[in-house]
């Protein structure tokens, strides 16, 4: 058994960071998650021994401290960096390295949760790789390891220490700082403003078939990276930002919404000294974008600044995030799914100078379909890689709405249009015709609601289901409001409008169609025809209103029958 072993000049405790505390209550939610766990592979030259790969892991061990730290989650939570020990590197000659460093859970408290591994295959490494749990690194993080391990493994003498780097407990006690408080208030406040104007789900249509299955189409263009490869070279921004505007581009044409908002995830990399900081710092956040652009280049501008924009709003305490959006989710009656609509895990330096990729003798594009675990999220996009090719993914928690041949018909459309402004900027007109898609065809019955589109038939298979045993009945509006339901008082039933609506919100997760309504009136009996708005408004009333705990608008209680 080979051992790493660390030593660092310090052991010490303190408080989880902010972006910490985030992944910390989304392992305690989710532990089986598909990301709590990464992995990382390095690249290993030729010839390369155990000793020489054990060798950089331990300057990686010695530099970051995160590497060598155990952790207590919960509220508040914290941290504790060990001074020196060592861990075991797997040395193994079956080629699924990765999998055998995830095969057994991690214990946080109880030793770091940091795995390294090699295979080696007649005396030489011909394979490293490293897994971690997401509270000890970020994919950014990861890129940074792999940046570090490609210069040590080439180099003898770099394997030092080097310059002083940013650690957690240095960032944690940053965080604890009043301008650093302010900070996270004004981003908390940001998170409000956005997702009260938000939609639920920024991609609802019909459903096409029953099934509610989870999972994804992978697309793997080698013609698409050549083509970002003109754009950024054209434009000067980064290639995640051209595949960005692609993807806002697809978005508004299909909704019909000029302006794209949805939640992303910041790296929140934007300060010098976390250039080389190894941690998790990703929490989501909310993008907003006119989509509405002269040209694709405008696009790219208007997303690299939304982009900057998001990220600088990227931190706050995720507890308190929690609250605040539960609270505005249950005023306006909707259940987003917080999960990034769009993520990027590519760390894209300023494009290269010299000759641009052949586009035209690229090799061809690969798709394919896999199962997902189960999600909530309606369509979100993966964006992994853009070297060599454009490794992304777009997957979707609800097959029956967002069907396998859709999801690979919007990544071909995607590859189109990127591909078609490589040689030049496109008008509006030509980014149109290079998606080559139509908007949703929403039939009759569908509408556009606190900037939701909803299905009026859905909100009554809410109702049915969450109001049961009390018939019930949603109508697109009555009396000055919108999204009105009548409900018989029975017993088993809701007996006030708070009631009704507190049963509608607890049934309305994963019904990407569907709100509560905005108005609940309760009836003593149901009418003898309980389809038509009549013949509810002329049943016996009880009582009425918005049901928010939260609404200014006062519930009215009614004395006397309404007439006819």
């Amino acid at each position: 058994m080979v051992r790493l072993r660390f030593e660092g000049h310090r052991s010490a405790a303190g408080p989880l960071t902010v972006g910490q505390r985030n992944i910390a209550k989304w392992l305690l939610d989710a532990p089986h998650a598909p990301a709590a766990v990464l992995a990382q592979s390095f690249d290993v030259p030729p010839g390369s021994t155990v000793d020489d790969v054990a060798e950089c892991f331990q300057v990686l061990l010695c530099r970051h401290e995160g590497l060598r730290s155990t952790y207590r989650l919960g509220d508040p939570g914290s941290q504790h960096v060990l001074a020196a020990g060592s861990l075991p590197l797997l040395c193994s000659d079956a080629p699924d390295l990765a999998g055998r460093l995830r095969a057994a859970p991690f214990d946080l408290m109880a030793a770091p949760p940091v795995r390294f591994g090699v295979t080696v295959h007649n005396g030489s490494v011909v394979a490293a790789a490293v897994v971690v749990s997401h509270i000890v690194a970020d994919f950014q993080a990861l890129a940074i390891l792999a940046a570090e391990f490609a210069s040590l493994i080439r180099d003898p003498a770099a394997r030092v220490l080097g310059a002083p780097v940013s650690q957690p407990l240095d960032r944690a006690a940053l965080e604890q700082r009043p301008a650093r408080a302010r900070r996270m208030e004004q981003a908390l406040r940001h998170w409000e403003r956005a997702l009260r104007v938000a939609p639920a789900h920024p991609y609802t249509g019909p459903r096409s078939t029953p099934s509610t299955g989870s999972g994804a189409y992978g697309i793997s263009s080698p013609t698409a990276a050549a083509a970002l490869a003109h754009i950024a070279a054209r434009t000067g921004a980064s290639r995640p930002s051209i595949v960005l505007a692609a993807f806002c581009a697809l978005l508004s044409l299909r909704t019909g919404d000029t302006t794209c908002r949805f939640v992303t995830l910041s790296a929140n990399r934007f300060e010098s000294d976390l250039l080389r900081y190894v941690g998790t710092l990703a929490q989501a956040t909310f993008l907003s974008i006119d989509a509405a652009a002269p040209t694709f280049d405008a696009l790219v501008s208007r997303c690299f600044g939304a982009t900057l924009q998001a990220g600088l709003h990227g931190t706050y305490d995720v507890y308190r995030q929690h609250e605040h959006s539960a609270r505005l989710a249950a005023e306006r009656g909707i259940a987003p799914a917080f999960e990034p609509v769009f993520n990027s895990v590519v760390m894209d330096a300023a494009p290269a100078a010299g000759a641009l990729p052949d586009i035209a003798s690229a090799p061809a594009t690969e798709t394919q379909w896999v199962d997902l675990p189960p999600t909530d999220v309606l369509l979100r996009f993966d964006l992994g890689s853009v070297e060599d090719s454009m490794v992304a993914r777009l997957w979707t928690g609800d097959t029956g709405r967002v069907t396998p041949t859709e999801a690979r018909a919007l990544l071909l459309a995607l590859e189109r249009l990127i591909v078609a402004a490589a040689p030049a900027d496109l008008p509006h007109p030509a980014v149109v015709a290079a998606l080559a898609l139509q908007p949703l065809d929403r039939p009759p019955g569908w509408l556009l609601v606190d900037h939701c589109w909803v299905d009026l038939a859905e909100i009554q298979a809410l109702l049915d289901t969450a109001l049961s045993p009390a018939p019930s009945r949603v109508f697109a509006s009555a009396d000055g409001e919108s999204l009105v339901a009548y409900v018989a008082v029975v017993p088993g039933g809701p007996t006030t409008p708070e009631d009704a609506h507190r049963r509608c919100l607890s049934a309305l997760p994963g019904r990407h169609a569907a709100m509560t309504p905005r108005h609940y009136v309760l009836c003593a009996h149901p009418p003898s025809d309980p389809t038509t708005l009549p013949a509810w408004q002329s049943a016996p009333l009880l009582s009425s209103g918005p049901g928010r705990p939260c609404s200014p608008a006062p519930t009215r209680a009614l004395t006397q029958a309404a007439t006819g």
